[in-house]
């Protein structure tokens, strides 16, 4: 495998983490992992995928939407969970 599909599949398991974390309400543990991933993507060159082979981009592409459904899906969790935050602050 190469490395830039490697670098992809490690973002994919981070995104899967993070929606685990915010599946169970582990709000700090999901900052951990986006952390990580943030690390991880501004690691990354420009040109990650621009010299696969085919094959590859396919995998490459497939993972990336991968990532993207993770984020879709614990965006509302996320913000559900900003919601019951300000309830909370205008209680105080």
């Amino acid at each position: 495998m190469s490395s830039s599909l490697s670098a992809l599949e490690h973002l994919l398991a981070l995104a899967e983490a993070m929606l685990s974390a915010a599946e169970n309400s582990d709000w700090d543990l999901l900052a951990k992992y986006e952390a990580d991933r943030r690390a991880l993507t501004d690691s990354l060159p420009n040109n990650l995928t621009s010299q696969l082979a085919p094959a590859a981009a396919v995998r490459a592409r497939t993972l990336i939407e991968n990532c993207q459904r993770c984020d879709a899906r614990i965006r509302p969790l996320v913000e559900a969970r900003l919601n019951e935050l300000r309830v909370v602050l205008r209680e105080v």
